[in-house]
């Protein structure tokens, strides 16, 4: 019988230190790593990513390992259907919609004691709203773009509002997103709502739909379009020209500017609920307020900084020219409503 006792009990320390010592090939959870969900793009050998993860580690000793998300939504959905099994600490990419849509289903930390950047967003007017919402509990604004059309400069187009769109040169010829699948396109779809009185909105999208060359999936599938001349115009960013510019050294590019103003997306990032290490997170969101991290976002992104003087003497410093609609948090319902307004649109083109 004393056999068999201590042969149970070193099997089970066997079993024991193979578990603490086993070969895990997912994410490491524990302090000295940290784990993000964040866009292929971001991640990308050309995107922030790369350059945030060696700074951070380099100054923190914690190592990142990025977990790939191809949407926000569905990465959420994931999130807020089994928790324990998502592995994630926190999230970046989010915007404004998708906090708002996943707001009863996802829960996040409260990282308002360490919310540094509303210092930075005073100093902006088009997103000094911000200060006033909610939204500061949990997630941090980390870099913003206004949505704008954008075309060559050698096409000549002078466009110049939102009733240009549908002029006869333009049929076919303008490559939109859908706003079931994309943000670029949930924002146009808002803009005209935000515009128009109901009706009018809904008969102005119905016109669009007719005249548009297409509504892709997602922003890239779009730009795609327009990159090898299959439209010449894209609903895309104010810093899409900026990106050429410096990139390619192409300026054959510009952005629309529109009377009505064109609208802002900001992208944020939030600490989930349920982190591993949500002290290496809350390090991560101080990390990505400091000016060489918001330089790096910057330059690398495509995005503007919350911090405006950072633009100071760069080309992302031309931007300032257009003209703004100050920043706006939908509620679920009305984006639910549009939403339906356009899907049933899509259903009765033709």
């Amino acid at each position: 019988m004393r056999q068999f006792i201590l042969y149970i009990l070193a099997l089970f320390s066997i079993l024991f230190l193979l578990y603490v010592y086993r070969d895990n090939s997912g994410p490491i959870n524990d302090r000295t790593n940290l784990n993000i969900y964040a866009s292929g793009s971001f991640i990308s050998s050309w995107g922030p990513g790369p350059e945030l993860k060696n700074l951070f580690e380099a100054r923190t000793g914690i190592k990142i390992n990025y977990i790939d998300m191809s949407d926000p939504g569905m990465t959420l959905q994931k999130v807020a259907f089994s928790t324990e099994e998502a592995g994630g600490d926190m999230l970046m990419g989010l915007d404004q919609f998708d906090i708002v849509r996943f707001a009863d289903r996802v829960k996040w930390n409260d990282i308002s004691a360490i919310n540094l950047q509303i210092d930075a967003i005073k100093s902006n007017p088009y997103l000094s709203e911000m200060r006033s919402l909610d939204i500061f509990k949990n997630f941090i604004p980390y870099n913003w773009s206004a949505v704008a059309f954008v075309t060559r400069t050698d096409k000549n187009y002078q466009l110049g509002s939102l009733h240009d769109l549908l002029r006869p040169e333009l049929r076919s010829k303008v490559a939109y997103e859908d706003p079931r699948t994309s943000s670029p396109g949930l924002q146009f779809l808002l803009w005209v709502a935000r515009t128009f009185s109901e009706d009018q909105a809904v008969q102005f999208l119905k016109d669009i739909n007719t005249h548009s060359h297409s509504f892709s999936p997602s922003w890239s599938t779009a730009y795609g379009l327009f990159k090898n001349k299959s439209v010449d115009v894209v609903l895309s960013y104010i810093t899409s020209p900026i990106y050429h510019l410096v990139e390619e050294k192409d300026a054959n590019y510009h952005a629309l500017d529109f009377k009505e103003g064109l609208p802002l997306q900001v992208e944020f990032a939030g600490v989930l609920s349920n982190c591993r290490n949500c002290e290496a997170a809350n390090k991560f969101i101080q990390f990505i307020q400091s000016k060489e991290a918001q330089r790096i976002i910057m330059t690398k992104n495509y995005m503007l900084p919350m911090n405006r003087s950072l633009t100071e003497g760069t080309a992302f410093d031309t931007l300032n020219r257009y003209k703004f609609l100050h920043f706006k948090m939908y509620t679920k319902d009305e984006i639910n409503k549009w939403i339906r307004i356009w899907s049933d649109i899509r259903k009765n083109e033709g």
